[in-house]
């Protein structure tokens, strides 16, 4: 009986830290959103804004790491290499997509990682110059279709998102031109101020100033509707095209992290969307016009369908056997 009662305590003392290792509450520590990319991009400071607007919600620290490198690869295969605990996330953007048609590294979005939610959903315009001789999208397209090649429209990142987004929409309307790259948006703005190229495909916020100082004119927004931004200007659907691609981000973290853990990022991320300080940021990079959020299943099916678009139209291009 008194060699029981000396285990006792002990068996007790056991099953309570087992117990209390089981049960322990997440999150216990830091958290760390990767963004794979610089400090002042887009992807950083809509990760930042996200990241305002979570900490309060958090009982733990929340930490940015900027981790550069690869096209934005070098990040998503360290998130890859840490264990599947819901401590590390991965800031996703349409690059992390591109890639998946060709991986430069050992990850892979679709198969290494669960997505979160996708955050934003961005809207992309066709610009020229303000002096341009076309007015209408439709005098673009004339003219394109009478001048294969002729129309010689600029972008970033040949072979990726710029170039696939350019490429594909004037395939949709039946319009061979020449994509032109320039090493920044600054360049192609000046080369389009001084009429050695006809036009871009821009996300909004990085031309409304230009707009509306009449030194670009945008032609059409590829969106559902008409942008607030541009009131005036058509959006592809009412042009009759069926083409409303644009730049996404999403937050992800390593696949086989717990379900409750991916449950309890996604709606404490969700309740940071709200926040002032996100709702800011919003509005000041005109990404209210629609609806950036999607759940954790429909992202991964977003993800799904622009891997299979990406894959199409980089095999056109020859990227892509």
């Amino acid at each position: 009986m008194k060699k029981f009662l000396w285990i006792l305590p002990v068996l007790v003392a056991l099953v309570m830290s087992h117990w209390t290792k089981v049960e322990a509450a997440y999150p216990e520590r830091a958290i760390e959103i990767i963004v794979p990319f610089g400090v002042g991009g887009g992807s950083d400071t809509a990760a930042r804004a996200v990241a305002e607007g979570l900490k309060p919600l958090l009982p733990v620290p929340l930490v940015i790491t900027n981790m550069p490198g690869g096209g934005a690869t070098k990040g998503m295969l360290h998130v890859a290499q840490q264990p599947a605990d819901g401590y590390t996330i991965l800031a996703v953007t349409t690059s992390h997509l591109i890639d998946a048609v060709k991986p430069k590294t050992r990850a892979h979005i679709l198969r290494d990682f669960d997505p979160i939610m996708r955050i934003q959903w961005d809207t992309t315009t066709v610009f020229v110059s303000g002096e341009s001789k076309f007015k209408t999208l439709s005098d673009l397209i004339e003219y394109g279709k009478k001048n294969p090649r002729m129309l010689k429209f600029a972008g970033t990142s040949p072979g990726g998102w710029s170039e696939i987004q350019t490429v594909a929409f004037f395939k949709k309307v039946g319009v061979d031109i020449t994509f032109v790259p320039f090493e920044s948006g600054a360049e192609i703005k000046a080369a389009i101020l001084g009429g050695h190229i006809h036009g871009a495909m821009e996300e909004l916020a990085e031309t409304l100033p230009l707009v509306r100082a009449g030194k670009l004119r945008p032609l059409a927004v590829l969106m559902e509707k008409r942008h607030p931004a541009l009131p005036e200007v058509p959006c592809t659907p009412e042009l009759g095209i069926d083409y409303t691609h644009g730049l996404m981000r999403a937050w992800a973290v390593k696949k086989g992290t717990p379900p409750d853990r991916i449950k309890y990022l996604h709606d404490i991320i969700k309740k940071a969307l709200e926040s002032p300080v996100y709702k800011k940021f919003e509005q000041e990079n005109h990404l209210y016009a629609r609806p950036g959020y999607l759940g954790p299943e429909e992202t991964r099916k977003y993800w799904e369908d622009q891997v299979k678009f990406f894959t199409e139209v980089l095999k056109d291009l020859g990227y892509v056997k």
